[in-house]
């Protein structure tokens, strides 16, 4: 299971996801250092804060830094607003995660590949018939999540839901980067065969995912960018690079000239998080900032 999932795409966990469960307790000692950026021009400051979209519930992630420029904000910017009507939700969800109405995932898999999933489905409790008329992108999806939540996190404790219920508690507005419909296309974009291959790594890495996941959360939460693009963004760079260029780059090219806009023409504070993926690596939203003449500048 690649755990970059959980830093890159929050609506498709969160579409996809029951009610979070309750977990035990960790541990997760020491002051929190994840990383937090800063782009500025002369009457404009623009706080980049990279994020992880479920994390366990006992954790502890704001820095100082961070709640001053949440206090100053005069908008806080997520992905998407993942918050839609259920009727809403589902009707994207069919538009973009389900196959056309005669398709089934079983006649996309080998049968090796078949037994495999109906292995995995098995071990999380879900019915194998669930997955009938999924795209392989989305079967990935539901099969990390599983994971994910087994492995003690929870979207209720997620850096988006935290920094939407305080924006609510302050009155804070809160904007989108894009729609439901942007983030969840940039799966539904990729053909079968790439799908399937997501799939098939998915599958792969379950039985590694509660470590993979404490490695990466860890490194995060030390603010440990070196450590964090190995796990997050390398593995894709060389295993699954189409993946990579469409659910990081081609995202991350969409949103830097939003913030460019933002910087030139609004004045005040702002604050921006997205997936951590996507502030790390050559093709992070900080670099494209960069060649449009800004000098980010690392605040924790």
């Amino acid at each position: 299971m690649r755990g970059w999932m959980i830093c890159v795409t929050a609506i498709a966990l969160a579409a996809c996801s029951p009610a979070d469960q309750a977990v035990g307790p960790g541990s997760w000692s020491g002051e929190p250092h994840p990383a937090l950026w800063k782009l500025s021009d002369a009457d404009t400051t623009v706080f980049l804060f990279g994020t992880v979209h479920l994390l366990p519930p006992d954790m502890t992630w704001r820095t100082p830094a961070l709640l001053t420029a949440e206090a100053e904000a005069k908008a806080v910017y997520l992905e998407a607003d993942t918050e839609l009507p259920p009727a809403r939700l589902a009707t994207i969800v069919q538009q973009t995660a389900l196959l056309e109405p005669g398709r089934r995932l079983w006649d996309l898999l080998s049968p090796a590949q078949g037994a495999t999933l109906r292995e995995a489905a098995a071990r999380f409790g879900l019915p194998a018939q669930v997955f009938d008329t999924m795209r392989p992108w989305y079967a990935s999806v539901i099969l990390s999540d599983a994971a994910i939540r087994g492995a003690g996190m929870s979207l209720e404790a997620g850096v988006e839901t935290q920094l939407r219920q305080q924006a609510r508690r302050t009155g804070t507005d809160l904007r989108f980067l894009e729609t439901v419909e942007d983030q969840l296309s940039a799966y539904t974009r990729l053909s079968d065969s790439v799908q399937i291959r997501l799939l098939e790594a998915t599958l792969r890495d379950l039985g590694e995912a509660g470590m993979a996941l404490t490695d990466m959360v860890k490194a995060w939460r030390q603010g440990d960018d070196e450590r964090l693009t190995s796990l997050v963004i390398d593995e894709q760079l060389t295993q699954l690079p189409e993946v990579y260029q469409m659910v990081m780059v081609r995202r991350n090219a969409a949103w830097a000239p939003q913030i460019d806009t933002l910087l030139r023409t609004e004045a005040g504070t702002f604050v921006i998080a997205v997936g951590a993926g996507h502030l790390l690596g050559p093709d992070s939203v900080l670099r494209m900032m960069e060649t449009l003449g800004y000098r980010p500048e690392r605040v924790t």
